[in-house]
């Protein structure tokens, strides 16, 4: 795991060093988990490529390898519950891995494959040869008499990281403390505390070599103020940010500009800007 408060502490000093102005612990929260998740989801991609490109022997620098690492990280398994005949996913769930029936791996088969399989007694599933359709956030397992005994492997979603803090008393002022947030160490637990609370802190669940990549994300951020660079707005990301998503989109795109910047990308940027003035937008104000 990567420690929040060195991040944070990292970050201020850089963006100090810099003149960027402070960060203050909600924004810096609000961001800490956007960039979390750019991370986490860029391990699939990057283990397809790598995989794609061939064999490596290294013995401590596979690709492969050090990727699997950082996914391992978030691996769990779950027993099912079942409910109108469905199997719902845990509410971290993210990716599914595989499933058990009374220790039985089941076999993963199509809306449409399933009822030709059902039709016929010799592919018909029973109890010892099981199959499953995903259904939403949720499986179906056939045969349907089973009621008990559903376990899955999975990748669960990366927990929301919390940099907490409780702020200094009048006596603590006046003995010459600073008036600004003090770092709560205190472990925060997501099934129990509450993220509007200031106090506790939740640390990245991330490989321990992100952290580097984590204060990449925070300073590529603060180079620009949000929506700035014209990129979110000529894709929709206009008007009042009524939804996190949104606030998330905008986000994402800035930084994705700053990454990705060229001459030609600002040319698009303004014809987009002026084919949407002519065409309209029901979010501009």
């Amino acid at each position: 795991m990567v420690n929040i408060n060195d991040v944070y502490q990292t970050v201020l000093t850089i963006a100090n060093k810099d003149n960027r102005g402070y960060i203050t612990p909600e924004e810096y929260n609000r961001l800490a988990d956007i960039a979390q998740n750019e991370i986490f989801e860029s391990y699939f991609n990057k283990q397809l490529m790598y995989e794609a490109g061939g064999l490596y022997n290294a013995d401590f620098s596979d690709p492969i390898i050090t990727t699997a690492e950082k996914i391992n990280i978030f691996y769990n398994s779950s027993d099912l519950t079942q409910s109108n005949g469905t199997w719902a996913f845990p509410t971290d769930f993210y990716k599914l891995g595989s499933v058990q029936v009374n220790s039985i791996e089941a076999d993963f088969v199509s809306h449409r494959d399933v009822k030709f399989i059902n039709q016929s007694p010799l592919t018909y599933p029973v109890a010892t040869q099981p199959v499953y359709t995903i259904v939403g956030s949720a499986v179906r397992i056939y045969p349907a008499t089973i009621t008990s005994g559903v376990n899955i492997e999975y990748l669960k979603k990366p927990s929301e990281p919390k940099w907490g803090y409780i702020m200094p008393t009048a006596s603590q002022i006046a003995s010459g403390v600073p008036n600004k947030p003090i770092y709560d160490s205190t472990a925060f637990n997501p099934a129990t505390d509450s993220y509007t609370a200031t106090a506790k802190s939740l640390n990245f669940e991330l490989h321990t070599s992100e952290y580097s990549a984590l204060i990449k994300k925070y300073m590529v951020r603060q180079l620009v103020k949000p929506g700035i660079t014209g990129i979110a707005q000529v894709r929709g990301y206009r008007g009042e940010t009524k939804e996190l998503e949104d606030m998330e989109g905008r986000v994402r795109l800035d930084v994705w500009y700053i990454e990705n910047w060229s001459l030609s990308l600002d040319i698009n940027i303004i014809f987009q800007t002026v084919w949407n003035v002519f065409k309209g937008d029901k979010n501009a104000f």
